[in-house]
């Protein structure tokens, strides 16, 4: 007779999607992001950011079709400017600039591999060619300027596809006349 070992209860592998709210806010809050799978569908602003979604929050209106979400500010270390961004008083994306990598960009472009599309973007009036990597599938999309390999900016939404992404999610980046 050959015995069995009780299989034991696995811990989270890099291709499995955060679990809750919390597991994404704090890979968020730790700049974690090898082995992210997107934000988990209904966190609430204040589980995610501490920030209740009231009348404070602005209407931005993102992606092509210039689908209106609510915005906000949110202050987290080892970021520039970021913003949260809800919609049916929930968070669908985090936008940030100049994010400061756990393990770096190569690390997490090694994790990623190859973006499910690209797309050119303007950093202020700078043209950046080919430096939207979108991996929409993966809830996450990197801001390069192709010159440096700098990464400028990350967004990770809820997982989706490239056509949602641009249609409903993609943030403007470049400057506007008033």
């Amino acid at each position: 007779m050959t015995s069995q070992t009780p299989a034991q209860p696995s811990a989270p592998t890099p291709t499995t999607p955060p679990a809750s709210c919390g597991a994404a806010k704090l890979a968020i809050e730790a700049r974690r992001f090898v082995g992210w799978h997107g934000l988990p569908t209904g966190c609430a602003s204040d589980a995610m950011f501490g920030i209740k979604l009231d009348d404070s929050w602005g209407l931005q209106p993102l992606g092509s079709s210039f689908e209106k979400a609510r915005s906000h500010v949110v202050e987290l270390a080892g970021y520039g400017r970021s913003l949260a961004y809800a919609r049916d008083g929930a968070i669908v994306m985090f936008d940030a600039m100049a994010p400061k990598l756990d393990g770096g960009w190569p690390a997490l472009a090694a994790d990623l591999g190859a973006p499910e599309a690209t797309f050119d973007w303007i950093f202020g009036t700078i043209a950046m060619p080919a430096g939207e990597l979108v991996y929409a599938k993966r809830g996450l999309t990197i801001y390069l300027n192709p010159e440096n390999q700098a990464v400028a900016y990350i967004t990770v939404y809820v997982p989706t596809t490239i056509d949602d992404y641009a249609s409903r999610l993609r943030p403007p980046r470049e400057k506007r006349k008033h």
